[in-house]
């Protein structure tokens, strides 16, 4: 890990020890769980395949896992995500949640699969699946959700470059696997990475919901065009991972409103440039 990406994880630990304590009120909610890579990435968000499967084992004996069609509409239950579609999805997690019979979505970049998203260094832990590879993955039960044609920050590009983004990716999937995708998630995932336009276009698209990387829970009312994920990365141990289920750390969803967005990149520049 670089010296940035460690100073980076210590000042993610220390905010959680400072707004972590009781759960906020969560009646009704159900929670929606993001992951990346589950392998050996050298990036934040690489979660080790030894503590996916600690967390899985978990998750499994203290909450209703569904899958993510039911946990939009459904109360106190928890859906399993991975956006991007890491190959180390379809080799590392997918055995895991095999074996405890747990459901799960990934949501993939379809012009990227068996390459390399654009920003990711061209190493073998960084690779994403193949189309075969999701395919089995679909059979095997998996829902497969679109993520654009190759990731990019939808609220910089036209409304046509938008849709093309956006039905592109959903036609490729529905070719490739022959089934209907009913899911979306908004690449990078932030209150500043999609606009109303976009949404718009993601319900033109056929799409039956899409899903955020904004940080908390949805109740029942919850818009169902930008539901919000609770992100698991490297920093988070068996501890933080159940303080972020359990709810004692939905005060992060703070990082999310405009200022703390800003705040948060700007830091991210910060420890870029050092």
């Amino acid at each position: 890990m670089r010296a940035g990406e460690r100073l980076k994880s210590g000042l993610k630990l220390a905010a959680r020890g400072l707004i972590a304590g009781r759960p906020w009120p969560r009646a009704g909610c159900s929670l929606i769980l993001t992951y990346h890579s589950v392998g050996a990435r050298a990036h934040e968000m690489n979660v080790t395949p030894a503590a996916f499967a600690e967390q899985m084992v978990w998750l499994a004996g203290v909450l209703p896992v569904v899958p993510l069609t039911e946990a939009f509409a459904r109360a106190e239950c928890v859906a399993i995500t991975f956006d991007d579609g890491f190959r180390d999805n379809y080799t590392e997690a997918a055995p895991v949640l095999a074996r405890l019979g747990l459901p799960a979505t990934v949501f993939v970049v379809t012009e990227r699969l068996g390459a390399w998203l654009d920003r990711d260094e061209r190493v073998p832990e960084s690779r994403l699946m193949s189309w075969d590879e999701v395919s089995e993955l679909s059979a095997a039960g998996w829902a497969i959700g679109g993520h654009t044609l190759s990731h990019p920050m939808l609220s910089r590009l036209s409304a046509a470059e938008q849709r093309r983004e956006i039905a592109g990716c959903k036609a490729q999937i529905e070719t490739r696997i022959g089934r209907r995708v009913e899911a979306f998630a908004y690449p990078f995932g932030s209150a500043l990475d999609y606009t109303d336009v976009t949404r718009a276009i993601v319900r033109e698209s056929g799409y039956v919901f899409a899903v955020s990387n904004r940080y908390g829970v949805n109740a029942p009312a919850e818009d169902r065009w930008a539901l919000r994920r609770v992100w698991i990365d490297r920093t988070d141990t068996l501890e933080s991972f159940r303080a972020k289920v359990e709810g004692r750390l939905d005060r992060l969803a703070w990082f999310d409103h405009a200022l703390g967005i800003r705040a948060r990149r700007f830091m991210n520049q910060l420890l870029r440039a050092g």
